[in-house]
């Protein structure tokens, strides 16, 4: 859930419903792991760039998603205690967090023991075994096949607002069972993973049209490090693609033409 904005009471709404349009979602300007799309049982960083996990398996998510585009992002492992693992990808929102990544239909991912690549509980071989020291690079590549205004972030504004500590939050009910009704594959899309700089193949092809989030599903002590870019230990080569660090600005840009737009309409 992302931080929103606070309101001031005016006396014209004083015991009234504050009117959701006045308020605006805020978008965080830096990419980094999300300290409120997390199992709580997962420790974070001050910087938000390296997690640790803990008992069984639990996800954090990054703080951006994508829906469009080539994006890339690494992750470095950093201790891996005995009997430890990972299995980190990408995930959809709906994607669960008292789970592994690759447990459902929303996220897709590679596990640190085997090198297998899991997708709705589902696991295949896919590339050598990956432990401490190693880089694994993330790319996804997620075709445009809407008009540009279909990728567009929600206002928020058809929402209820929600106090909560002296803070205002936008309310929308989860609807699982109709986001996996509405799954449909996106032809074209793949994603490829990295060891090392060594691109391991195409791991997924045509996954679930939506949005797309870094997601870390981490078991027992395993600790790693994110890096959204721009540098990375291991840039791919021979594909255009855009770091995850260049999402917050150009999500921001997108939120305020959102947000303009609703009120042309």
């Amino acid at each position: 859930m992302n931080f929103r904005e606070l309101l001031s009471d005016p006396q014209e709404f004083a015991g009234k419903p504050i009117p959701s349009h006045l308020n605006r979602i805020i978008r965080q300007t830096v990419v980094k792991l999300s300290s409120n799309d997390r199992a709580p049982q997962i420790k974070l960083s001050a910087d938000g760039m390296v997690a640790t996990g803990e008992r069984g398996y639990s996800v954090i998510r990054g703080t951006h998603g994508v829906s469009r585009g080539t994006w890339f992002y690494e992750v470095r492992v950093v201790n891996q205690p005995k009997d430890s693992h990972a299995r980190i990808g990408w995930s959809q929102p709906f994607g669960l967090l008292q789970a592994p990544v690759g447990y459902d239909k929303f996220s897709y991912c590679v596990r640190s023991r085997h090198g297998t690549r899991f997708h709705d509980s589902r696991g295949y071989h896919y590339q050598e075994p990956y432990g401490q020291g190693d880089t694994l690079g993330l790319l996804i590549h997620l075709p445009e096949t809407h008009p540009c205004a279909h990728y567009l972030p929600s206002t928020g504004k058809h929402l209820p607002l929600v106090r909560f500590k002296s803070s205002h939050y936008f309310e929308e009910r989860d609807d699982l069972k109709g986001a996996q009704a509405a799954l449909t594959p996106l032809v074209g899309s793949k994603l490829i993973f990295y060891k090392n700089g060594i691109c391991q193949g195409e791991a997924f092809t045509d996954i679930y049209e939506g949005t797309y989030y870094p997601a870390i599903s981490l078991y027992k002590d395993f600790t790693v490090e994110a890096n959204f870019g721009p540098n990375f230990a291991f840039p791919p080569t021979g594909v255009e693609y855009r770091p995850m660090c260049e999402r917050a600005e150009m999500l921001i840009v997108e939120q305020c033409l959102a947000d303009m737009l609703y009120f042309i309409k």
